[in-house]
C-alpha cells in the first residue's frame, strides 16, 4: 500500500465540508421540503398536516385546523365510544375489564 500525499486528502476534507455546507443552506433556505409528521402518520389522515383543505375567500382552512378542531369537539365523546367498544367486546366471555383514562 502507498502513501496518501496529504495535499490530496486534505482537497478531500474540504470538498466534504463544502458539501456539508451547501446541503444544509439549501435545506435552511427552505428548499427541501419540509415534514410536518413521520409519513405513516400523513398516510393516516390523508396527508401533510399544512395541507390546504378548503379556501372561503382569502383565509385557507388546512388539514392541522381541520383536526385541531374536530379533536377539541369531539375528543371526549370518542374516547368514550372507544372505550365502551372496547369494553363490551373484552365482556362478552363474562369477564369486566378495568378501564384507566387518562385524559
Amino acid at each position: 500500500m502507498g502513501t496518501v500525499n496529504s495535499k490530496y486528502l486534505w482537497m478531500l476534507i474540504f470538498i466534504l465540508l463544502l458539501t456539508n455546507f451547501m446541503t444544509g443552506a439549501y435545506a435552511f433556505m427552505g428548499e427541501l421540503p419540509k415534514v410536518d409528521s413521520p409519513k405513516i402518520v400523513q398516510d393516516s389522515i390523508g396527508g401533510p398536516l399544512e395541507d390546504v383543505v378548503a379556501t372561503v375567500g382569502d383565509e385557507e382552512i388546512t388539514r392541522a385546523d381541520l383536526y385541531q378542531t374536530m379533536r377539541k369537539g369531539h375528543e371526549k365523546e370518542t374516547l368514550d365510544r372507544l372505550i365502551r367498544e372496547a369494553v363490551e367486546k373484552q365482556s362478552e366471555n363474562g369477564s369486566k375489564p378495568t378501564v384507566k383514562r387518562f385524559d
